[in-house]
């Protein structure tokens, strides 16, 4: 479902996101309708489920090294947030790109 809220673009369907980085830091979310190629980023969704089987268990130490990864990559200034400030711009790529 698309959002009509002013100032808070959204597009119906299924979405994919990317994390595009320069130099291994983060510059940019990228969202499509469309599975990420890798020169789009790092794909940000995994499949946890399917077919009602779990499949995206992993030890804790494993989740633990991933986050702090994740949040390495983030520039300095991302995580001096103001209220309402994105830490990186969202990018919504064109529909069928």
């Amino acid at each position: 479902m698309a959002k009509r809220s002013v100032g808070k673009p959204g597009r119906g369907g299924r979405k994919w996101a990317a994390r595009g980085r320069d130099g291994g830091i983060a510059i940019a979310e990228r969202i499509s309708d469309r599975p990420p190629r890798p020169a789009d980023g790092r794909a940000l969704l995994r499949q946890l489920v399917r077919g009602g089987e779990i499949i995206g268990r992993e030890p804790l130490a494993a989740a633990r090294s991933r986050h702090q990864e994740a949040l390495a990559e983030l520039p300095p200034h991302a995580l001096r947030l103001s209220r309402g400030y994105p830490a990186i711009p969202t990018m919504f790529e064109p529909d069928g790109e």
